[in-house]
């Protein structure tokens, strides 16, 4: 079974680059549009991996950071956040529970190799049956 990766991204044409590109690599891909749906999501689907981004409608990625770091089903999934540059550099104390962070625009390879390495890390008992 392919990795599961969750993208909460509100910018349509971002997840959908997103969702092309990891698709294309052979993974499993959901969207959620905004962070009450990327929350919903994180919880039932319980992906091997979260990217989201930092300013989102509804609940902004910073909390969900910290409700999916505090949650047993989500505590120990990667979870790499996104966000412009500037953004990033200024929110990087307050974004220590992502296991990384992505300047947008970010390099595909650069998305690629971040996704891979974050799964390779995954707890076993979260690797794919």
């Amino acid at each position: 079974m392919p990795p599961r990766v969750l993208v909460i991204e509100d910018d349509q044409d971002v997840s959908d680059m997103i969702r092309a590109v990891l698709e294309f690599e052979g993974y499993t891909v959901a969207v959620a549009r905004d962070g009450a749906d990327g929350l919903l999501f994180g919880r039932e689907w319980r992906p091997d991996l979260i990217l989201l981004d930092i300013n989102l409608p509804k609940v902004q990625g910073e909390t969900l950071l910290r409700l999916f770091r505090e949650d047993d089903s989500t505590r120990e999934t990667p979870m790499i956040a996104m966000s412009a540059s500037a953004t990033i550099r200024r929110q990087s104390e307050r974004l220590r529970a992502a296991d990384a962070a992505l300047s947008k625009p970010f390099d595909i390879e650069t998305l690629l190799a971040q996704v891979a390495f974050h799964l390779a890390r995954r707890p076993p008992s979260q690797e794919p049956e």
